[in-house]
């Protein structure tokens, strides 16, 4: 690599580095409740073009949050970040259109955010794809799609897609049924405040041995010391 090609990459890292910190910035003004100045420096990057920024402010409108709640507007700037590939603007935006707020309900358009939020790895918009493919929102139902992006919710400690994930298993839904599967994705979100977990978990107790249950609490330990990976070689 020649002088001058090490100087324009030390410039490109100099400019995420300082993109970076302006973004820090903001959240730590946010942070001392000076909330006028933190949407003002996130508005200055927005227009700039920084996704990162246009997603937060996008959220702030979304929410109301330090700014007065507006979905038309939140739907811009999660638009601009969306364009550029921003996997949360991605969501925010597939959000919007599930729920039709601040644009008009449309299960197609929900479906597009969220694949491409979901291929790049967002667990939100894969746990959302994964209840669109099952219950046949806007696509024809799919459970064997949908467990696809539970599991891939899950591995990323999604406690919602644990849950499903883990009934599908004791349904056999999309997946062959697989009961220690079940009682270890159903435990272990569950362990993470997942509530609605415990009655089926709870039901499906009531259907295994103690041998069964006992193997299946240890896979759930070994899952969560795994951070979730690799967990349904049984």
């Amino acid at each position: 690599m020649t002088p001058r090609c090490l100087l324009a990459l030390c410039l490109v890292l100099l400019s995420l580095s300082s993109q970076a910190q302006t973004i820090a910035e903001s959240m730590a003004l946010f942070d001392d409740g000076k909330i006028s100045e933190a949407v003002a420096q996130l508005n200055k990057l927005s227009q700039g073009g920084d996704a990162e920024a246009q997603n937060m402010l996008g959220v702030l409108y979304d929410n109301g949050q330090g700014v007065a709640q507006d979905y038309k507007l939140a739907r811009v700037w999660f638009e601009k970040a969306a364009a550029q590939g921003h996997a949360s603007a991605q969501y925010h935006l597939g959000f919007m259109y599930e729920a039709g707020r601040g644009v008009a309900q449309s299960d197609k358009q929900a479906l597009h955010w969220y694949g491409l939020a979901a291929k790049a790895a967002n667990p939100s918009a894969q746990y959302r794809l994964a209840v669109m493919s099952l219950n046949g929102y806007g696509v024809k139902p799919n459970p064997v799609e949908a467990r696809k992006w539970f599991a891939q919710a899950a591995a990323q400690g999604d406690p919602h897609a644990q849950r499903q994930l883990g009934t599908l298993y004791a349904k056999g839904l999309g997946v062959t049924q697989n009961k220690i599967l079940a009682y270890m994705w159903l435990d272990i979100a569950r362990g993470l405040g997942e509530q609605s977990a415990t009655r089926t978990l709870a039901e499906l107790s009531e259907t295994m041995s103690k041998d069964l249950v006992a193997r299946a609490q240890e896979l759930a330990r070994q899952c969560i010391a795994k951070n979730y990976q690799g967990c349904e070689a049984t």
